[in-house]
């Protein structure tokens, strides 16, 4: 694992951001709203590296943006995702940013394979993370697909129903879904973040 200065990163973050904001425009709708987030690369203070690490994703927001819309930009082998959650039964466990943010250093969720939400959830804690949410997962698997080759995602930073915790595979195409079960199986990573970047922090 290494860390790098934001002035040696910046191109490369540049590229990452120019990337991940076409998405996302052509998600929301709002070019100007998703591009007045560039400026906040340059509070990132170093980007750790290393196999599943994102050094930050972009997570649009927004009333029209479900979760079936969201995951209808979910794109894998030109197989689109599937919601199966209610929009008004998932919550999420954190405050989150009003309006379009940056997700920051975001880990996919290969490092905590085999290993239990609720135990995941209390590493985050002691390592000062947060558990990924269900728009931080879709964002993230949206601008990365591949990662549901490698591994399915659980999303511990949101519920459905209060205690159902959220999770991303593929069976014939992308699928969101929730268990209610606390288990550890072993193609199954918690993704989790290390902060959370908007306009009005």
């Amino acid at each position: 694992m290494t860390t790098i200065t934001t002035n040696t990163a910046s191109a490369a973050l540049k590229k990452l951001f120019d990337a991940q904001a076409a998405q996302a425009i052509a998600l929301s709708g709002d070019e100007a709203g998703i591009k007045a987030l560039f400026p906040l690369l340059e509070r990132i203070g170093k980007v750790t590296g290393g196999e599943g690490r994102i050094p930050f994703v972009i997570v649009a927001q927004g009333p029209n943006l479900t979760l079936s819309v969201r995951m209808e930009n979910l794109v894998l082998d030109d197989k689109t995702g599937v919601s199966y959650l209610t929009d008004s039964r998932v919550t999420n466990l954190d405050d989150i940013p009003q309006g379009h943010y940056l997700a920051l250093d975001v880990e996919d969720g290969r490092k905590m394979l085999n290993t239990k939400p609720s135990v995941c959830l209390a590493q985050f804690k002691r390592d000062k993370r947060y558990g990924g949410t269900v728009n931080e997962g879709i964002s993230t698997v949206t601008y990365e697909p591949e990662i549901l080759r490698h591994h399915y995602v659980d999303l511990p930073g949101s519920r459905c129903d209060s205690d159902g915790v959220p999770y991303l595979n593929e069976g014939g195409r992308p699928r969101l879904l929730a268990r209610w079960f606390d288990f550890a199986f072993p193609y199954y990573g918690s993704l989790s973040c290390g902060g959370r970047l908007g306009l009005g922090a």
